[in-house]
């Protein structure tokens, strides 16, 4: 049996298998397999670019762990070194007590009220007590008063004795109105002797009366940084109208530190006496009031005083082996005062 087709459906059954032979040629195995293995090995690169990255990461996270625990560790050196150097520093500082301790043996029993020791150029304190106690100081007032003096300067101006620089209690050397000295030697006198009536003529000629010279020496004592002193005049006397003048051993002490600077009031206040001669032309011999300075070798100043409210008081000076010391004495017995400054000097040299 013969089967006919018709002309137009032979020629679609042609065209369809032409075109599916073209298809065919895109299911090619050995072309899939080509491409299939690109694909995988372009998988695999990502995958090993990945993997990197991710040690990549890691390393880097171990190493900032690494540098973390490193900058702790070299923190914590650091802290045990200065933890060592400290230690070590306590150390010596006690070390270098106790053989000071050793050089200077005990401190002195003393009788006075208040009383401090102090390097006259560093800011140790050697020895204290009641040191910030607030009380008269008598005389020793008069530190203060040479200090501003010899700051103003001019020493060897000419002062001319006024009616009031006479008016003043005893101790006084007996000033005469109209007389002439220069500044120089009435600062002598005053330190020396500790002259009442000298003491006003000095603060009269600086500001132009106590009361002036007064709120000077107080304003002098604020820019030493005191805070517990009081001044009403030149030489510490009791007041007879105003507030009583105060102030301790501590601030005493910084007022002679300061006057220990001046080198006029250095060489003044180690004079063991002084020939002061008036204008007539007849002179006086003045005995320094200071018997420490008479009897240890060692002690170059400074300056005595005495009131009721004070008792005996000394401000003393001393220079040996390179150190300088200075020792205030304050509210102490007649006898007390010498024994217990030179004592207390003599001690604070050793070392």
């Amino acid at each position: 049996m013969t089967l006919s087709i018709p002309f137009q459906h032979a020629g679609r059954a042609l065209t369809a298998g032409l075109f599916c032979a073209a298809l065919a040629g895109c299911d090619d195995p050995k072309r899939e397999q080509q491409l299939q293995w690109r694909e995988e090995e372009a998988e695999a690169k990502i995958a090993a670019t990945a993997k990197r990255e991710n040690a990549m990461t890691a390393e880097r996270q171990r190493m900032e762990q690494e540098k973390s625990q490193l900058a702790a560790r070299e923190a914590l050196v650091e802290h045990l070194k200065k933890q060592l150097a400290e230690e070590l520093e306590k150390t010596k500082k006690v070390r270098h007590e106790i053989e000071i301790k050793n050089l200077r043996g005990p401190i002195p029993q003393i009788s006075a009220a208040r009383c401090i020791v102090i390097d006259a150029e560093s800011e140790d304190i050697l020895f204290e007590k009641n040191p910030d106690v607030k009380g008269a100081i008598a005389s020793t007032t008069k530190i203060m008063t040479g200090l501003l003096v010899v700051e103003a300067g001019d020493l060897d101006k000419i002062v001319t004795i006024e009616l009031s620089d006479t008016q003043c209690a005893p101790v006084r050397i007996g000033l005469k109105v109209g007389e002439t000295f220069t500044r120089r030697q009435l600062l002598t006198a005053m330190m020396v002797k500790s002259s009442n009536d000298i003491a006003q003529a000095l603060a009269r000629d600086n500001a132009g009366s106590v009361a002036a010279f007064a709120e000077k020496m107080n304003a002098r004592a604020k820019a030493l940084g005191l805070e517990s002193t009081f001044f009403v005049n030149p030489h510490g006397l009791p007041s007879t109208t105003d507030k009583d003048p105060y102030s301790t051993a501590r601030e005493l002490a910084a007022i002679a530190k300061a006057a220990d600077k001046q080198p006029e009031l250095r060489k003044i206040v180690k004079l063991q006496s002084y020939k002061f001669t008036r204008p007539a032309g007849k002179s006086i011999d003045l005995a320094n009031t200071n018997r420490v300075l008479r009897n240890a070798s060692y002690c170059d100043g400074m300056k005595t005083g005495y009131t009721d409210a004070a008792g005996y008081c000394l401000v003393a000076t001393g220079h040996r082996n390179g150190r300088r010391r200075i020792v205030v004495v304050l509210n102490d017995t007649s006898e007390g005062v010498w024994k217990d400054a030179q004592s207390l000097l003599d001690w604070a040299l050793k070392a």
